[in-house]
């Protein structure tokens, strides 16, 4: 009865946290690209300019306690807020299910802490893991709406999302949450064992344990297969800090290295500051490795979003925002099976220099062929419509 009671106040606490920041979220969509303050003035009516009545705006029971309408005047609301709170409320609930209950990444909260953990009492390493992944969401979604509504994604909500994901880094650098193992040794020889450092229950030279290394993502800092120098020491907030700037500038580079080849054939801007602006706020949160890897996964997602935006709005100016955050993300919670997959690409020096040869290379080439077919469109002028929450 009593683990039962302690579950079930947990999922209700996370949900009811959730809901909180998607009405934060929303709020903070409206006002930032319009570089409003997101704590004055308190939410109005964007119709009759009315400061609204705080329980209209406590999330979820407000608006339907009003019927998405205005306390005062009867306008009528989207339904996005209620669609972001409800999203947001439930993702952070997902979050604790797969992270904490689940232990979808090994971490091993159930075998070490079986006892405190059948009586509903959470490790507080399993809460911060959790709260990574709780905030990292949350800056994400933020990004993804206000490039969605308004093309932009503002400074404020990156540069943010950029020092709140170093300092998760720093405060639970790679193994966490277990000890610190040799990897060192263990990656220097990868060459010469071959991936068995990356399969899962084999073992390298010294017993190191091949799972942990992609127990969580954005874990060794270092490009290639080399020795990590002496002051690098796993574990400490110097490599948490080193890892989480390395992926900032990975994110940053990759994504602004596509943006300038293509420009440079097509005559014509591609993705733009903005979404080199989400990487480098995601690559802070993951490590360089997962956020390269998450850009090209986000692709898929995105050719989907952009046909049925293209299909609902009829714009070719398509926001990307969204899918490189949904890519990264989907990338981050499963790199344990990701992370294995491509471990051999990522740390062979050779093999990572000629694929993005070959691939700016190409973007270059078919850029330049489209551009002598079609000639250099220009983007959508769209004027967006201030409102006010």
């Amino acid at each position: 009865m009593i683990p039962t009671i302690a579950w079930t106040i947990w999922l209700l606490g996370t949900l009811a946290l959730g809901l909180a920041a998607g009405s934060f979220l929303n709020v903070a969509a409206v006002r930032l690209p319009y570089e409003k303050s997101v704590i004055w003035p308190s939410s109005r009516c964007g119709n009759c300019l009315k400061g609204l009545p705080w329980h209209s705006n406590l999330p979820i029971i407000g608006y339907l306690w009003l019927r998405g309408r205005c306390y005062w005047c009867g306008e009528v609301f989207s339904i996005r807020y209620l669609l972001v709170e409800l999203l947001v409320g439930f993702g952070f609930v997902g979050l604790f299910l797969l992270e904490v209950v689940f232990d979808i990444r090994n971490a091993g909260w159930w075998r070490d802490h079986g006892h405190m953990m059948h009586w509903g009492i959470v490790p507080w390493q399993a809460w911060a893991a959790w709260s990574a992944e709780a905030v990292f969401f949350a800056f994400l979604m933020a990004a993804s709406l206000c490039d969605f509504e308004h093309h932009e994604i503002p400074l404020d909500i990156t540069i943010t999302g950029l020092i709140v994901g170093l300092l998760f880094s720093v405060a639970m650098p790679w193994p966490f949450p277990a000890q610190p193992i040799d990897v060192e040794n263990a990656v220097a020889r990868h060459k010469i064992e071959h991936s068995a450092l990356y399969r899962p229950g084999r073992t390298v030279p010294g017993g190191a344990l091949a799972e942990p290394v992609f127990a969580f993502p954005g874990m060794h800092p270092w490009p290639v297969a080399w020795p990590l120098p002496a002051w690098l020491v796993p574990g400490t907030a110097t490599y948490g800090l080193v890892s989480g700037l390395l992926g900032a500038m990975a994110g940053s580079l990759v994504c602004r290295g596509i943006r300038s080849v293509y420009g440079l054939g097509r005559g014509r801007e591609s993705l733009g500051i903005g979404d080199s602006d989400l990487l480098l706020m995601a690559g802070a949160f993951t490590g360089w490795q997962v956020v390269v890897v998450g850009f090209f996964m986000s692709i898929i997602p995105g050719l989907i979003l952009g046909i049925g935006y293209l299909a609902i709005r009829g714009s070719q100016t398509l926001p990307f925002g969204p899918a490189l955050g949904l890519g990264v993300f989907v990338t981050w919670m499963g790199w344990r099976w990701i992370g294995p997959s491509v471990a051999d690409v990522l740390f062979d020096p050779w093999i990572l220099g000629f694929l993005a040869i070959a691939g700016l290379g190409g973007l270059l080439t078919m850029s330049w062929m489209l551009r002598v077919v079609r000639g250099p469109d220009e983007s959508d002028d769209q004027t967006p419509v201030v409102r006010v929450d």
